[in-house]
């Protein structure tokens, strides 16, 4: 159980700020009391309030002056919450301005993720479960529109005017259609309690309490203790609005006759997945970390809550349907992880058949695929970006590394050497807090491919050996070698007599961690077993 500090305040007409502050150690802060109250009951949203409880050295200077700022959160109009029953400062942001704001960020945000997965059978499906939920909903006619984003990154979102968005990374964990059903609620419980519009008001006060406290004090201090105040306040959103969510989320799903156990169990797998990701890379995973920056809550935390959630549903686990066997029926066949026309990841490997290049991480790095670059992650920090740029044909790769890549960066001397063939150049810089490593390779007369690699100071020499493995790694395929390289799918089957988690992981196109994996897709982490009869995934190419 983590310690928060709650504060109440009180301004009077000089000024002045009276701060009394009392700790709660419930992580769940009472049924979801995230507000510091008004005299007249208005919430102020508690991060707000934290964020002024991080300055009273400061507050003493500006007692004229802060007033200016606490205009916002003590004399706002006051509204009540329709989604929450909370009565809580008016956002400054309208609903028809929220809804502007989706439609215009839509398109950018179908191009961002790959664009809408192509298979309309799912889409319906999917809307059909969204449309069950919004019925559930203090708005049940409310302008709800769901998208299946054809993306590999476990994610789901939602934007202001009803926009919401899941990718089929997220549907791939999930395992029926209750959890489904439980991730559309917590993001249309984000739309419906208007976080978005509370995010904006939150940053207008961050904006001008930065502003008073610059002017009078007239310090770096100043910016850059706010800017970190800020930083917490308005990033993404913040932790007591995504127990907001989950609550609301819980809610709806009990109301549309879902287990609302199905929250709690999708963000175990949520949690599951990070574990085996850490374990991938020979890292200790602390399911209890939980950042002050965090835009979530760590995710142990959050399932506590959400199964707290759930038994004030006033349901037992399994008395509630999950249609498991309609879930999966509906993503049979769905693609899994990268398309392969944008490359994609096969245990360590990453292979792009369509530019004929590939390369492998060494053992305890993982791979991840994204539209800007490939990430390379390995213990202890170390880190690997890479990606590839257009030369000019006729430029020398060492001028290259130096003079354009590099340009503007004090680099160590360029060293020239051969990388299956093919001309490359490396030198070594200063980047952040890494020792970073620059690695150019010549593919083409007007192609060369990129890694930026960071350890760190204190792993002094301990992953050389690794590094020179991945940059040498990188080579040409051939057209043949192209062709064979099919996409992997989710392909549903019935365990049998004799199958286990084990058996089951070989059957899949993974060789590393493949029964682990396994047990992850299939909701059984640690160590669990399927059973027989069972309907469960596997990821295979196809």
């Amino acid at each position: 159980m983590f310690q928060c500090l709650r504060a109440s305040m009180s301004a009077y007409a000089d000024g002045s700020i009276v701060t009394t502050v009392r700790r709660l150690k419930s992580p769940i802060r009472n049924r979801l009391s995230f507000h510091e109250k008004r005299s007249d009951g208005c919430s102020i949203p508690q991060r707000q309030a934290e964020l002024m409880l991080r300055l009273p050295d400061l507050a003493v200077l500006v007692r004229p002056h802060v007033l200016s700022f606490l205009a916002i959160l003590l004399v706002a109009g006051c509204m009540t919450n329709p989604a929450t029953g909370e009565r809580q400062i008016a956002p400054l942001m309208s609903e028809e301005q929220e809804a502007q704001a989706g439609a215009a960020a839509h398109p950018k945000i179908v191009e961002a993720y790959g664009g809408v997965y192509g298979d309309e059978k799912l889409g319906a499906y999917v809307a059909g479960v969204t449309a069950r939920i919004v019925k559930a909903t203090n708005r049940p006619d409310g302008p709800y529109r769901v998208t299946v984003l054809d993306s590999p990154v476990v994610n789901a979102f939602a934007l202001p005017g009803g926009y919401v968005y899941v990718t089929r990374g997220l549907m791939a964990l999930v395992n029926d259609e209750a959890e489904l059903a439980g991730v559309i609620g917590h993001e249309i419980g984000h739309v419906n309690a208007r976080h978005s519009a509370q995010r904006q008001t939150a940053a207008m006060g961050t904006s001008l309490l930065g502003a008073v406290l610059g002017a009078v004090v007239g310090s770096d201090a100043v910016n850059q203790i706010v800017g970190l105040g800020g930083q917490g306040l308005l990033a993404n959103y913040s932790r007591e609005q995504e127990y907001e969510a989950d609550m609301l989320g819980v809610r709806y799903l009990a109301k549309a006759g879902y287990d609302p156990y199905a929250a709690a169990d999708f963000l175990q797998s949520m949690n599951a997945q990070e574990e085996l990701r850490a374990q991938m890379r020979n890292a200790q995973y602390d399911a209890s970390r939980n950042d002050w920056l965090a835009s979530h809550p760590a995710t142990p935390s959050r399932v506590a809550a959400a199964r707290q959630y759930a038994g004030e549903a006033g349901s037992a686990t399994g008395q509630l349907p999950r249609n498991g066997s309609a879930y999966l029926s509906a993503i049979d066949g769905m693609l899994y992880g990268d398309d392969p026309e944008e490359g994609l990841v096969r245990d360590r490997e990453f292979i792009h058949p369509k530019l004929r290049f590939a390369f492998e991480a060494p053992q305890h790095f993982t791979v991840t695929n994204s539209a800007r670059m490939v990430l390379v992650e390995g213990p202890e920090g170390t880190v690997a970006q890479f990606d590839g740029a257009k030369k000019a044909d006729g430029v020398e790769i060492g001028q290259y590394l130096a003079a354009v890549w590099a340009k503007g960066v004090k680099v160590s001397e360029v060293e020239r050497f051969k990388v299956n063939g093919m001309s490359a150049a490396t030198a070594t810089a200063k980047v952040g807090k890494y020792n970073g490593r620059l690695v150019a390779i010549e593919y083409a007369p007007d192609v060369v491919y990129r890694f930026l690699i960071g350890t760190l100071p204190q792993t002094g020499a301990r992953y050389d050996s690794a590094i020179h493995a991945l940059v040498t790694s990188f080579r040409k395929i051939s057209a043949a070698e192209a062709n064979v390289v099919k996409p992997m799918r989710i392909e549903i089957v019935q365990v049998g007599s004799g199958d286990t988690a084990e058996t089951l992981g070989r059957r899949m196109v993974f060789s590393d961690h493949a029964a682990e994996r396994f047990r992850v897709l299939n909701g059984l982490w640690p160590s669990g077993q399927p059973i027989k009869g069972q309907r469960v995934k596997l990821v295979v190419a196809r």
